[in-house]
């Protein structure tokens, strides 16, 4: 981004608090603005407030699963538009394609590659 213009935010969704650490200090090293929500309802409450350019979201949350508030983001107008790419432990073809087919933007694997996360965050990033 060029100088003055301000940064892309991230609200990642993550209750493992060492996973929240790794994903949110790297996305800030990388230039970006990150807010952090530890379970699916927070999130929600935060997407109330805040319009994210981008959400990283956990599938499996205490509570509300990441499925559950994938369809509230996209049943609402305001927020439908944002990209949602899935946070998955679950690296089984039968997750990705569920993941795929509910309609997320796309979806990263735990453990977190460092370089796949920041390379698939900036794809679906609005251009600048």
């Amino acid at each position: 981004m060029s100088e003055g213009s301000e940064k892309p935010t991230v609200l990642v969704v993550e209750d493992h608090p060492l996973n929240m650490k790794l994903t949110s200090d790297l996305l800030e090293l990388h230039g970006f603005q990150v807010v952090k929500a530890t379970d699916g309802e927070s999130a929600l409450q935060l997407l109330q407030t805040i319009q994210p350019d981008l959400i990283l979201l956990d599938i499996h949350l205490p509570g509300m699963d990441g499925l559950q508030v994938f369809q509230q983001i996209k049943a609402d107008p305001r927020l439908s538009a944002i990209p949602v790419i899935a946070l998955t432990a679950s690296a089984m073809r039968d997750q990705e394609e569920r993941i795929r087919t509910v309609g997320f933007t796309d979806y990263i694997a735990k453990p977190i590659d460092t370089k796949r996360l920041i390379a698939t965050v900036r794809t679906h990033l609005p251009k600048p």
